[in-house]
């Protein structure tokens, strides 16, 4: 599959805010699973623990069903579950990994799968989302579960900051 202009211009500054943002690249060759993988740990007093950050981005110029969608997410966060480095998740160990599928265009069965999936983890999340390149939208979970209070406004707002061109332009003005 190959990329069109837009991707290619995406994934340029999609390396350069993860740097940015203190992420690295995990050196991996794009494969089956995903185009780019970057992680960053942290120490987090909210979760009580060394938090190891993943992020990963699939681009998709054809359509990818929601099933595809959930598989891509599982995927992603059990790739991050196993190559984590740390404490035991839930002793002082947490893991947050956001995938995001990137598309020209978005379908309503893609971002209706992002209003409806909600994978729960031991002291673990997975939280992903989509961008598309069309309009620069960003889309993911919309509503924060009572179980998740503490946290999910924070994945919105990280998630975005990580993978969307228009909060990257915000950034760059300087507004947040």
């Amino acid at each position: 599959m190959g990329y069109s202009d837009s991707a290619k211009k995406y994934f340029q500054s999609l390396e350069q805010w993860m740097r940015h943002f203190g992420f690295a690249p995990l050196g991996v060759e794009s494969n089956w699973l995903f185009d780019a993988a970057f992680a960053v740990d942290r120490v987090e007093i909210s979760k009580f623990s060394k938090v190891n950050v993943f992020c990963f981005a699939k681009y998709q110029d054809e359509y990818f069903t929601k099933a595809k969608f959930e598989q891509f997410s599982r995927e992603t966060f059990n790739y991050a579950m196993k190559i984590r480095q740390g404490n035991p998740v839930g002793l002082f160990g947490s893991l947050i990994v956001y995938p995001c599928l990137i598309v020209e265009k978005a379908t309503k069965e893609q971002i209706d799968f992002l209003g409806g999936y909600l994978n729960k983890h031991y002291s673990a999340f997975e939280f992903p989302g989509l961008v598309e390149l069309f309009t620069g939208d960003f889309y993911c979970y919309p509503r924060t579960p009572m179980w998740g209070a503490l946290f999910y406004d924070g994945f919105r707002k990280e998630s975005k900051k990580f993978f969307s061109p228009k909060a990257w332009q915000m950034i760059a003005g300087g507004k947040k």
